[in-house]
């Protein structure tokens, strides 16, 4: 009787360790990418390598890939302009916004006055982290130090809030005389 159980307890020990390494490669590659990205129902996959690269911010990339962000707050990531780098009369702003339907004000000024505003829209909005890039023309400064200055405005009173400032530096050879 007792051995009779030692061979059943072995077959079904041995059914299920067989049973477990079929589920393992089943997992494997033998699942169709779904979706764009390119991955299979495990997240932590890769891209496959005929996959279109997606934007570097983008799930499936190293963090080497990745573009660093040199300024950011709650509602914004900047990828460009860095703070303090040097800047003629049009800047390009790259970065990533996190803001309501997807719209993003700007401000440029020298201090005395305001050389450029607008606003932008980024590829999603909030929840979601959505991409822009703009391009502003400045007037001429009448200061060496500018201020660009990215926020959102409030749906409840329209004042600017999550306002990320990033000091610039004007090209001193092209300085207006006050």
């Amino acid at each position: 009787m007792q051995k009779s159980i030692a061979i059943w307890g072995s077959v079904i020990l041995i059914v299920l360790a067989l049973s477990m390494s079929g589920c393992a490669s089943n997992n494997d590659s033998t699942k169709k990418p779904t979706g764009s990205s390119g991955t299979t129902g495990n997240p932590a996959a890769a891209p496959s390598p005929n996959t279109p690269a997606e934007q570097p911010a983008k799930e499936g990339h190293s963090e080497q890939d990745k573009p660093q962000f040199v300024a950011s707050n709650e509602a914004f990531r900047i990828y460009q302009p860095a703070p303090d780098s040097i800047v003629g009369q049009s800047i390009v702003v790259k970065g990533q916004a996190r803001v309501f339907e997807a719209v993003l004000n700007y401000s440029i000024e020298d201090g005395h006055n305001i050389l450029a505003e607008g606003f932008a829209s980024a590829s999603m909005g909030a929840p979601e982290w959505g991409d822009f890039t703009f391009t502003v023309k400045i007037d001429t400064p009448t200061s060496p130090t500018i201020t660009l200055s990215i926020f959102e405005s409030s749906a409840k009173d329209g004042k600017p809030i999550h306002v990320l400032r990033i000091p610039l530096k004007f090209d001193k050879g092209a300085i207006q005389a006050k």
